[in-house]
């Protein structure tokens, strides 16, 4: 589970519960925030501390905090989270979509097949332009001459 998910048992859903009601709410804030980053080092995310550090250091940011190394990674598990979702979404849209010419073509097998674009509609909600080759070769030599392939 995602610190501050979803069933209000992290330190966000204290803060859903408890921010509303005070006089000072940047202490309540603060508070929250605070008790958040320490939830931090217990929780271990899906992507690996050592994954996120070598991507933020490619990118030039450097930071020995382990915390915020942390909260890149539940956001980054969030945001994968959501595109499957949302892929998900549109190949059930896909599938339940009547097929026009024949009837007699409707699959009987109920399973979902996530094709590329599925995925690319959802990165595309996202801010995400995918595109993708039209075709896949088989071998590094499938689209080249037969004279070339020779060498």
């Amino acid at each position: 589970m995602v610190p501050g998910g979803m069933g209000g048992g992290g330190p966000m859903g204290a803060a859903a519960a408890g921010g509303g009601g005070g006089g000072d709410g940047r202490h309540d804030d603060e508070a929250v925030l605070t008790e958040f980053l320490s939830s931090l080092m217990d929780y271990t995310p899906t992507i690996p501390d050592e994954l996120v550090e070598h991507y933020l250091g490619r990118s030039g940011f450097h930071c020995p905090d382990l915390r915020l190394t942390r909260l890149v990674a539940v956001a980054t598990q969030k945001f994968i989270s959501d595109i499957a979702s949302d892929s998900l979404q549109h190949c059930k849209a896909r599938v339940a979509a009547p097929i026009k010419d024949n009837k007699s073509k409707q699959p009987k097998d109920r399973r979902l097949v996530l094709t590329m674009d599925d995925l690319s509609k959802a990165l595309q909600e996202h801010g995400v332009n995918l595109k993708h080759p039209e075709y896949f070769a088989d071998s590094p030599s499938a689209g080249m001459a037969p004279a070339a392939r020779e060498e």
